[in-house]
């Protein structure tokens, strides 16, 4: 009598996909109907450039440009070399305008919206208002749009300092508790109200482990 044949099933790690230099992210999410869960998947190359996330907290609205293009999402792709965070704040209500921000990129997911990576690559960037980022400010309009580019002449711009909350009840606002978790402190130029112009400037290098 000719033996049973062993039943075999398949394993999802059969068809999994990996590279010793690339590092695979998945963005996934609970917020969907029950049984419609997905995820998206996206490769990234640590040598070529990092995915930079942004949380920003103002009194107002801000206008952002990295390395002077528009700022329309919360993450940035930047390869080696110069940047600059270039932001025009508009603060309401007769505030001062003041911002909190952190902007970088960690190996360790803080939050839903952090993806899961496949491996570390051994790097943690960030420039967090208030503590260590390089921000200056201008109350004066600049002239063209040369202030949002890298190379940029800044050294009449005021450095930014740390402020307390100008908001009512600062420790309600869950906006700003999210940014601040992150490390960044408000900051601001003491004594001015209206519109300000700032540059956040950093460098980068890539590279990591293999």
């Amino acid at each position: 009598m000719a033996k049973k044949r062993e039943v075999q099933v398949n394993a999802v790690s059969r068809y999994e996909k990996s590279s010793g230099r690339l590092v695979l992210e998945e963005y996934s999410s609970c917020e969907v109907p029950a049984g419609c869960g997905g995820a998206i998947l996206r490769w990234i190359d640590p040598h070529e450039a990092l995915p930079l996330h942004l949380w920003l907290w103002t009194t107002g609205q801000a206008d952002l440009f990295f390395d002077g293009a528009p700022f329309t999402s919360s993450r940035v792709d930047a390869r080696a070399g110069s940047h600059v965070l270039a932001l025009y704040v508009r603060p309401k209500e007769d505030l001062p305008p003041q911002l909190a921000l952190s902007f970088g990129y960690s190996d360790d997911a803080k939050g839903a919206t952090d993806p899961a990576r496949s491996r570390s690559i051994g790097r943690k960037i960030q420039a967090l208002s208030g503590a260590g980022a390089v921000m200056v400010g201008s109350t004066k309009q600049p002239r063209g749009d040369g202030w949002r580019l890298p190379g940029f002449d800044d050294g009449r711009w005021q450095p930014l300092v740390r402020m307390s909350a100008a908001t009512k009840e600062p420790k309600k606002d869950w906006h700003l508790k999210q940014v601040q978790e992150t490390g960044a402190c408000i900051v601001g130029l003491p004594g001015h109200t209206g519109p300000l112009w700032v540059r956040c400037s950093f460098e980068l290098a890539l590279g990591g482990a293999p």
